[in-house]
């Protein structure tokens, strides 16, 4: 696997070419620094159990909306573990289950609020925009432990 670095040249290309899924859109070709044609790669899973960095040198920051990594997502049903030695040097950021349970609906917005509030548009994005809240409060705090150095006793091993 090759990784490229992100820059502040090429940090909108990368993040664009993240969200263009295949077949719907282009993908992206100018990322300055890594060449080729890059997509959305959640057509192939969404939760990577993948040597990020085979090396082992350094760390891989991985946000996510889950506290747990599910390999082969499309394949959930078969309750797989990612493989232990590919997440030695990730720091998965994600909500707590309590923070979760704390939102309205105790849930995180999903594609599927589209049919549950159907006909329901401004029910929905009034939803929306308070779990954005409540997340513009969570980054809050989370930079503060980093700046602080509280993140020492939040991390915990995968």
């Amino acid at each position: 696997m090759t990784s490229y670095g992100l820059t502040p040249s090429n940090f909108k290309s990368a993040l664009l070419s993240s969200g263009s899924m295949p077949i719907a859109m282009e993908g992206v070709s100018t990322i300055e620094g890594a060449p080729g044609l890059f997509r959305d790669g959640g057509i192939l899973d969404y939760h990577l159990d993948i040597p990020f960095l085979p090396n082992g040198d350094g760390l891989v920051l991985y946000p996510h909306f889950y506290e747990n990594i599910t390999p082969g997502w499309f394949d959930k049903a078969l309750n797989r573990k990612p493989c232990n030695r590919n997440m030695e040097n990730v720091v998965l950021v994600a909500p707590s289950k309590t923070f979760v349970k704390s939102l309205p609906y105790a849930k995180i917005p999903d594609r599927k609020d589209f049919s549950t509030f159907k006909g329901k548009d401004i029910q929905r994005k009034v939803y929306w925009k308070t779990v954005l809240e409540k997340n513009k409060q969570l980054g809050e705090e989370f930079f503060e432990a980093i700046q602080s150095g509280k993140i020492r006793q939040i991390v915990k091993p995968l």
